[in-house]
């Protein structure tokens, strides 16, 4: 595993074997400036020997492969893990703050409370978080290591296209709802003004129907909704019966990955651009087993060298909240912190070393793991090792 350097004057130089790096530290010639990932200093003068190095990204919705190559061998090798908890967190969030908001005696609406200029290319927290996290893995390796070329395998999805394999021309323009006054229009002719359960006595009155709910991620697309006559759509919110209708194929995370390739080469406009299918062709070219991290290396040049050993990086939820006005109008209050080992923190009990789970019982005891099997011990037991930053380097 390759420890990362800088020298006396803060410049990035190439990174050093374990041994190496343990001996530097052994004689005083170095110390350690960051655990994760592990980074030492020296307190020496150097050259500042450095090598032409190129970075290979391949985004990623669920995970990015990293790669750094040099001519002669691969420095760094890494798959990102993306967090899919955003979403869920805001919704928990909305709740207790709603729930606090309804106890105030009044509160002054609060809609479209926003400028013009802040909504202006605003996304959604889920997307906007998956952005940072491309940019932030990217800028955190050019401050590791001396990275001359950065290279970026993207997507373009047609959203349309997907929906609609025979689309053509003027079809874009004008889409299957095209002539109808809205969704709903669309979707009782498609289905012929008929409830589409399968069952007999159905009544009169239709009604358009969520395969997928709202509340579980479900869109207002035409293939996401069904037209029900009322009595059969209140037996199924009821449970029944169930709907023998497979759920369509979502596609927010081809939309999610147009917003990144957008966002990152705007980012970084020096980088260099590069496609799935020139991948995939170098790939069987030097026949090379289709992972996030081969990818990766491909897309850095990467060929015959020799390579570095992959590792995992994990995203920390920092638990931080908004600062929140008092009730009677008094400055904003801090939060506090609740507890001083947080989740994914490394500790120590009897000797061995385990990363944190979450507290329990108010504190008084800590779930923890050696990454096999999970144990509950008291934490006047345990000894903290080092807090885990937001980013975490397996």
């Amino acid at each position: 595993m390759k420890v990362f350097i800088i020298n006396q004057q803060g410049e990035i130089l190439m990174p050093c074997s374990s041994r190496k790096a343990r001996l530097l530290l052994e004689s005083d010639k170095a110390k350690v400036i960051r655990r994760s990932p592990f980074t030492i200093q020296l307190n020496y003068g150097s050259t500042g020997y450095k090598q032409y190095l190129t970075l290979g990204v391949d985004t990623g919705h669920n995970e990015v492969g990293l790669s750094v190559v040099s001519k002669t061998k691969e420095i760094f090798s890494a798959v990102a893990k993306m967090r899919h908890d955003i979403s869920s967190k805001m919704e928990t969030r909305r709740m207790y703050r709603r729930q606090k908001r309804s106890g105030l005696r009044y509160r002054k609406p609060r809609f479209l409370n926003r400028s013009a200029s802040t909504r202006k290319g605003r996304l959604a927290p889920s997307v906007q978080w998956k952005v940072n996290a491309h940019i932030s893995l990217i800028n955190q390796l050019k401050s590791l290591l001396p990275i001359t070329t950065v290279v970026l395998e993207t997507g373009t999805f047609d959203m349309a296209k997907m929906k609609n394999p025979e689309i053509t021309n003027r079809q874009y323009q004008k889409g299957v709802q095209y002539g109808f006054e809205n969704v709903k229009a669309y979707v009782l002719s498609r289905d012929s003004y008929q409830c589409q359960c399968e069952k007999k006595g159905c009544s009169n009155k239709l009604h358009v129907h969520h395969v997928k709910y709202r509340s579980n991620g479900g869109s207002d697309t035409p293939n996401n909704l069904l037209t029900l006559c009322e009595k059969h759509h209140e037996a199924l919110h009821a449970g029944k019966f169930e709907l023998n209708v497979q759920s369509h194929k979502s596609l927010k995370s081809a939309t999610t990955m147009n917003i990144i390739r957008r966002r990152l080469l705007s980012y970084f406009p020096e980088a260099i651009e590069t496609f799935g299918y020139i991948t995939k062709a170098n790939r069987y070219k030097h026949r090379i087993e289709k992972t996030h991290s081969n990818d990766a290396f491909v897309i850095a040049g990467g060929s015959n060298q020799k390579r570095a050993e992959e590792r995992i990086i994990h995203f920390k939820r920092k638990n931080n909240r908004s600062l929140q006005k008092n009730r009677n109008g008094y400055a904003p209050a801090i939060r506090r912190q609740r507890y001083a080992i947080q989740p994914k923190d490394l500790v120590k009990f009897e000797g061995k070393q385990y990363q944190a789970v979450g507290m329990q019982n108010k504190g008084a005891y800590l779930k923890m793991t050696d990454g096999l099997k999970g144990i509950v011990k008291s934490v006047k037991k345990i000894e903290i090792v080092f807090h885990q930053k937001g980013v975490i380097y397996a």
